[in-house]
Formats: structure tokens, C-alpha cells, sequence
């Protein structure tokens, strides 16, 4: 293992050194209480409002149940809830008890929610919140470095890993938000992501919280859902992908239902520059790419669409290493110096988090560059790229390009093993296109030895769990 980490052989997880509080924001949940007055609304989901004095009660409600069961002092509890209120009690109470909070999504398959309950080994899993309120002693608080959360990854090349974060960790979203954008208590935040997935918890209805502001807790997936929660509740700001918005224009919803919003935050998949910029200016509100990870646990760099990289966030130091790689840490000057954390690593999997945490720096495994304006350009997994020949391709330029073509609708670019160049292009493409018309349209956007020689015509593309594509499900399709 390397020496500039000190790594528990047991839990997986690295030694952290005494962090510094967030300059702006509160760096424990116990803050965040203290920052709200009693009467705000703190929650509005499809049922009720709830006041912060509610919510609090409930939290300390749920907190003494756990209490008086045993799970408490680090104990794993996995909650497999939906998209509303007790998502977020669940976390506020795991945390308030010094447990460790795992997210299992209601919508998953057996298969996969067994693969995280195989790994995370919990002491209890619960498919909904106690109803019992026993008159126990809440213990005191967590410290804020304390693990309180585990962010499954993907799992798109290799079974899931648990990153395990700190209680400061989970609240840097909100911290960067206020310092970057004056998020503050008119902010209404409201997303229909499964709320099972942490950063979604966390930059939703958590930031919403913390920085004052109302959580919204939005049901409909579809356009005219959305656009109607968005109008009910005045949400200033949502979470969505890009096929949301992708549908909020296609389906001409009403400009007036999203007069109140200030910005959305599009994440969870690629999105073509030029659709996401007529989009942008169709919808009349800002477009906000976010560059994150599961280890992070959510975005490290934003970038506003139409800008010419993302910006990185306040406490990340992102650095470019010789093979091209980003790797993460916390600046190491100036008011946030020591703040932003990462994760402490894979639970149970000490290799695994030493070599996450090589030299003392995140890995991401994601490929990228930096431009003169210091600005993030991020060209895809390292594991993604194509080595054709001995030349280095970046898929997402590829896709970029088969996205700004008419008809194509979605696109994934992947390589197949090729004897004679180690690994050809392959496209998988869904539209109504003909797959024999793209290779000479991209030809004068793209160098000949980009252009895919191997295609798919799908209905849809393969996803995991996570939202993100499945291109060994791809690859498989042309190897069979």
C-alpha cells in the first residue's frame, strides 16, 4: 500500500487527518438545526408540508428508535425507501446515532440490490421507517469526520464498491452551492431522481436543508409531471437528466410553469453541446452540467452550458497526470484549505482504497484536460478510451458528433478487440436513422480513424443501475 496513506486493513478505509470547517455552511447536521427557525418550511413532498421543528422531531423520533434497537456506534443500516420525506429522515437519523447510512432503491432488481448487500454486509435493513418512539437517551453527536454514508458506484466494469463518507463530506454540496451561487433560504430544490442514490439525497433535499432553503420531493418522471410539480411547489431549482429536459422541450410544456426556476442541474449521462444549448435557450433558463463522482460523493467541477470547460469547485484541487488522468484533492491554501475530504475509501476493500488514494490524491479513472482558463474538460473513463492502432480515442468526441447529426437520438461509442489494431470503433446508435448513412456524415467532423466501423441499431440503450450505459452489455452484443 502506499505510504503517504494509512489505510484500516479491516474496514477498508483510510486514516483522515483533522479536518477544517467549511468557511460557509454548516460542516455538521447538528448545524444545520441551529441555522433554521423552527417554523420554515423545510419539506413540501406529494403529501404534506413539514415545518423544521416537524422534521426535526421525526428525525429524533426515528433517531431513539435506532437508539433503543442497538444501531448505533458505526453500525451499517440499509434503508430501501422511495422518493420522499423518509428518504432524507432515514439519513438524518442513521447519521444522528453515529451509524453508517446505506441507499437501496426500491426500483432495483433482487440481483442488484444483493450485490450491495453482499459487499456493505449491514447490521439491519429496513423497507421503512420504525413507527415505536421508546424514551431512550439520543447518544452525543458524530464527530464530522466520523463515516456516515456509503455511494455505491456503478459497477459498469467491475462488480459495485461502497465509498464510505464522512458526515462533513455529505454537507460539502451545500457549502459549495453557498459559496458559489448565494444559495440561501428562498431556494426551493426539488428533483424526481431516486433519492436512493446519495449524491441525488445529497444535492437535493440535503442542500435544500442546509442552506436553508425547502426540499421538494417531486414524484412524475414524465414532462407534464415535472413541469407541474415545478409550477405547484415554485422550485427555483431541479435535478434532472437530459432526457427530462429533452422532453420538456419536445413536448412544448408551458415556458410559464418554469418562470420560477433560477437554473437545472443536468447530470447522469452525456449530452450533446449544441441540443443541450438550443435547449437552454428554448427553455429560457441556464443549463448547469455537474462533474462528480461516486467518491466524491457528488460534483467536483460545474460548468454552466455554452461555457468552454467546467469550473472547479471551491476546496478541489483537480490536477492532469501524465497518462491523462484527474486525479482530486483539497487545496492546500486560503480559507479552504483542508475542507473538502473525498471519500475515506471502499468499504472492506483496502487495496481497492489504496490505489483510489495513490501519492495522497483521488483517482478519478476519469480522463481529462485542463485549458488555459484552468477550466476542466473531461473526455470520458480511462477505461473507455480506444486504443486503435496506438492512437488514443476519446469516445465522447465521437458521440458528440453522431449527437449533432439529424435522427439520431441517443449514441454510445465503445471499443471491440480488433487482431491486427488491438481495438476498432463501435457505435451502438438509437433514432430514426440509417446506421449506413453515419459513417460518410461524420467524416467531416471526424479524423478517418474515428469514424466507427462496427455499428448497432437499438430501440434503447442498455443502462445499469446507476443511470449510466452499460458498454460491456454493448460489447458483448457485437462479440456474440
Amino acid at each position: 500500500m502506499d505510504d503517504a496513506v494509512e489505510i484500516n486493513r479491516s474496514s477498508g478505509l483510510r486514516r483522515l487527518e483533522q479536518s477544517a470547517p467549511f468557511p460557509v455552511g454548516p460542516s455538521t447536521f447538528e448545524e444545520i438545526w441551529s441555522q433554521r427557525s423552527d417554523e420554515s418550511i423545510a419539506v413540501i413532498d406529494a403529501h404534506c408540508s413539514w415545518s423544521t421543528h416537524e422534521l426535526r422531531d421525526e428525525v429524533e423520533r426515528v433517531a431513539r428508535s435506532l437508539t433503543a434497537a442497538g444501531h448505533g456506534g458505526g453500525r451499517r443500516l440499509a434503508w430501501v425507501l422511495g422518493n420522499d420525506v423518509g428518504s432524507l429522515i432515514s439519513l438524518l437519523a442513521t447519521v444522528r446515532v453515529g451509524a453508517v447510512w446505506i441507499g437501496l432503491s426500491d426500483r432495483a432488481t433482487d440481483v442488484e440490490r444483493q450485490a450491495v448487500l453482499d459487499n456493505a454486509r449491514p447490521d439491519a435493513v429496513f423497507d421503512g421507517l420504525p413507527i415505536d418512539d421508546p424514551t431512550v437517551d439520543l447518544p452525543e453527536p458524530p464527530e464530522p469526520t466520523a463515516p456516515a454514508a456509503i455511494a455505491y458506484t456503478s459497477g459498469t466494469t467491475a462488480r459495485p464498491k461502497g465509498a464510505v463518507h464522512t458526515q462533513q463530506q455529505l454537507l460539502y454540496p451545500t457549502a459549495a452551492a453557498i459559496a458559489t451561487e448565494g444559495l440561501d433560504a428562498d431556494a426551493r430544490i426539488g428533483t424526481p431522481l431516486p433519492l436512493s442514490a446519495l449524491n441525488i439525497l445529497l444535492l437535493g433535499p440535503v442542500t435544500a436543508l442546509a442552506c436553508g432553503g425547502t426540499a421538494v420531493m417531486m414524484k412524475g418522471t414524465n414532462a407534464s409531471a415535472v413541469a407541474e410539480d415545478l409550477e405547484r411547489h415554485a422550485v427555483t431549482r431541479a435535478l434532472l437528466v437530459p432526457t427530462i429536459v429533452h422532453d420538456l422541450v419536445s413536448q412544448d410544456v408551458n415556458p410559464a410553469q418554469l418562470q420560477t426556476l433560477d437554473r437545472l442541474i443536468v447530470g447522469g449521462a452525456g449530452y450533446d453541446t449544441r441540443r443541450a444549448e438550443a435547449a437552454q435557450d428554448t427553455l429560457g433558463i441556464p443549463l448547469v452540467a455537474s462533474y462528480g463522482l461516486s467518491e466524491a460523493p457528488s460534483g467536483v467541477a460545474r460548468m454552466r452550458v455554452g461555457d468552454s470547460g467546467a469550473t472547479p469547485l471551491p476546496g478541489v484541487d483537480i490536477r492532469i497526470e501524465d497518462d491523462g488522468e484527474i486525479t482530486l484533492s483539497s487545496v492546500a491554501d486560503g480559507p479552504w484549505a483542508g475542507c473538502w475530504q473525498g471519500t475515506l475509501g471502499y468499504w472492506g476493500d483496502p487495496e481497492a482504497t489504496a490505489a483510489l488514494w495513490k501519492g495522497g490524491r483521488l483517482h478519478t479513472g476519469d480522463a481529462g484536460s485542463l485549458g488555459p482558463d484552468e477550466r476542466l474538460l473531461v473526455n470520458g473513463r480511462l477505461s473507455e478510451m480506444i486504443n486503435r492502432g496506438g492512437a488514443s480515442i476519446a469516445p465522447a468526441e465521437i458521440e458528440a458528433a453522431l449527437l449533432a447529426l439529424d435522427g439520431v437520438a441517443d449514441v454510445a461509442v465503445f471499443g471491440v478487440p480488433d487482431e491486427r489494431l488491438g481495438n476498432i470503433v463501435a457505435a451502438a446508435v438509437v433514432g430514426d436513422v440509417d446506421v449506413d448513412t453515419l459513417s460518410p456524415a461524420v467524416r467531416s467532423t471526424l479524423s478517418g480513424y474515428k469514424v466507427p466501423e462496427a455499428w448497432i441499431h437499438l430501440d434503447t440503450l442498455p443502462h445499469n443501475q446507476n443511470g449510466k450505459v452499460d458498454r460491456s452489455t454493448l460489447r458483448a452484443m457485437l462479440e456474440s
